[in-house]
């Protein structure tokens, strides 16, 4: 294996229990836990060094910290970079390796886009549905994770509304931007692909 082989697995088990860390004290912030636990108390200090100073800088949107998403983003993404210099190298080939796990941050992060723009179709439909048939919607808009997921897509969402007539009134401009979406990062998976296994690429095509 190698002392860069050595240090890339011990890199891998440091961020990879950190990213656990983080997730298990978001987990444990929806049941609102006893602060003086020993347990959570351990939890807030190991992760406060990262969170806290990302507070500072992302603001929340609807009373939604997002300081642990950016995080758990932050250190995978910096983790399969140091994996891949720690095993690849920057020279033969490492270099179009590195490159290529920026290009999978950001295709994880469409991805997680994607599924945003999906769940803002969904509240759309059913509050045309229930309008439609007379019904009171029991979608809760001042909730966070509601209020999250409509102002990230409404960047998108809006130019588009502009141009995309209504269909009996519904409104499926968050559905066409995550048909957009979805070609964008069938595009860049292509590209991510061609860059990882180049000799491949060249045989299909």
């Amino acid at each position: 294996m190698g002392i860069l082989g050595s240090v890339a697995t011990l890199v891998e088990i440091v961020l990879g229990t950190y990213v656990w860390l983080i997730v298990i004290r978001v987990l444990l912030s929806w049941v609102n836990p006893d602060p003086y636990n020993p347990i959570v108390q351990l939890l807030v200090r190991f992760t406060d060094p990262v969170l806290i100073p990302l507070r500072r800088v992302i603001p929340s949107i609807g009373g939604l910290d997002l300081s642990p998403i950016v995080a758990l983003f932050g250190i995978q993404m910096v983790e399969r970079l140091l994996v891949t210099i720690l095993r690849g190298g920057i020279g033969g080939g490492g270099g179009s390796a590195i490159f290529a796990e920026i290009l999978g941050v950001v295709h994880l992060l469409g991805t997680f886009y994607l599924l945003i723009l999906f769940v803002r179709s969904g509240f759309h439909a059913y509050s045309w549905y229930t309008f439609r048939n007379g019904k009171r919607s029991g979608l809760d808009l001042r909730h966070p994770v509601t209020i999250f997921i409509f102002q990230a897509t409404e960047p998108v969402v809006l130019p588009l509304r502009r141009y995309i007539p209504t269909i009996a009134r519904l409104d499926i401009s968050p559905l066409v931007a995550a048909f957009i979406c979805m070609f964008l990062l069938s595009f860049l998976q292509e590209v991510i692909y061609s860059i990882a296994m180049p000799g491949v690429g060249a045989m299909m095509h």
